[in-house]
């Protein structure tokens, strides 16, 4: 008993100094290590929206604090054939740091994307993308009334519009971004912030130059990985970078992870896997990955069953995507508390976030 006793007093002392020793050392919020956040989630799956004007139903996932009101929103447009199931991982964790995310599935969700998608591509799609936020922002008393639950949920001061690849140029649009020639501009005064997660450089298949991003005065945060390689040879990591390059100085970030991959922003492992495995076996025949641009196939080669990511070194490689995920949305949530929450410890964990390896930070 004595024994037991003494090990019992032990162990709460060190527990004790480890508490302590936390409390006075000054750390950025345990949330931006990828910690989940103190408020449950609450979730409306499959909600829907009626646009009388263009005949179109949209579906959209919300996902909402239960233990807090006034929260900023989030309007999340996923990558191109992502619906809104896909991006979960994202949504759960901001939400329950605080924020009310929608994420809508647009009228190419399920669909597979080509390898020459953006020849394809009209401003009509694009417009669309855009009018299906947009109608998200126009419907949120209905919301409100239908959903009882969401009532004073929302702070409709503080709207962020955030996505990934196709959606970053959907978000990017809303927050300024124009296409040429042109100029044709989609800025909806609503939106306070941006996200764009694996965006788009200048390209003019894409409608964009240098002078694209020159009237974006919100804050914006783009993010990309040193492995963003797009389906097209010109979508490069440095070629997105680019968006942050050629943007009007005030409040941009850019923010690039070593060694993600454009599946890393889905947060998916299955899909890491999956993508790891066409790497090595790029076959015909193939499930597409919500969100992300497929490498192309060749015809000569046999349809076989992926054999590179197997056994452990799979479960290793999961792993590392994991923590690559990890860094990507604890780098949004920092930016984001900082400039809807103007949290400094948001601020300072984005500026410190670049000293400790694996991140690039850069600011203007």
């Amino acid at each position: 008993m004595t024994r037991r006793f003494v090990i019992a007093v032990l162990t709460i002392f060190v527990a004790l100094h480890a508490f302590a020793a936390r409390k006075d050392t000054k750390m950025p919020k345990a949330a931006y290590k990828g910690e989940v956040g103190e408020s449950p989630v609450g979730a409306i799956p499959d909600a829907e929206l009626r646009d009388d004007a263009r005949n179109r139903d949209v579906r959209i996932t919300i996902e909402y604090p239960t233990r807090s009101a006034n929260n900023p929103l989030i309007v999340f447009s996923p990558g191109y054939g992502g619906d809104n199931n896909a991006y979960v991982g994202l949504s759960s964790y901001w939400t329950s740091q605080g924020y009310v995310v929608i994420r809508v599935a647009h009228a190419d969700a399920g669909k597979r994307a080509a390898e020459d998608l953006w020849t394809t591509l009209t401003q009509t799609d694009h417009r669309n993308r855009v009018r299906d936020i947009t109608l998200v922002l126009d419907s949120l008393d209905l919301l409100e009334q239908r959903y009882e639950e969401l009532k004073g949920k929302i702070d409709r001061t503080k709207i962020v519009a955030a996505g990934h690849s196709y959606g970053a140029y959907t978000a990017m649009l809303l927050g300024g971004m124009r296409i040429y020639p042109g100029p044709i501009g989609y800025a909806d005064p609503r939106i306070k912030a941006v996200i764009a997660m694996s965006p788009q450089g200048p390209s003019d298949t894409r409608g964009l130059t240098k002078e694209s991003w020159s009237e974006m005065k919100v804050p914006v945060l783009f993010m990309t990985g040193t492995r963003d390689q797009g389906i097209a040879e010109i979508e490069t990591p440095e070629w997105r970078r680019q968006a942050f390059d050629n943007a009007a100085a005030g409040d941009k970030w850019l923010v690039v992870v070593e060694h993600a991959r454009h599946a890393t922003f889905v947060g998916r492992y299955d899909a890491f896997i999956l993508a790891q495995s066409r790497e090595s076996d790029p076959t015909p025949e193939r499930v597409p990955i919500p969100g992300e641009l497929p490498v192309p196939t060749d015809p000569r080669r046999p349809s076989t069953q992926p054999t590179r990511m197997q056994g452990s070194s799979a479960g290793a490689a999961a792993v590392r995507e994991r923590d690559l995920f990890v860094t990507i949305k604890s780098m949004a949530l920092a930016f984001l508390d900082a400039y809807m929450k103007e949290d400094a410890k948001g601020r300072e964990a984005l500026e410190k976030a670049g000293l400790g390896g694996g991140v690039e930070v850069q600011r203007k």
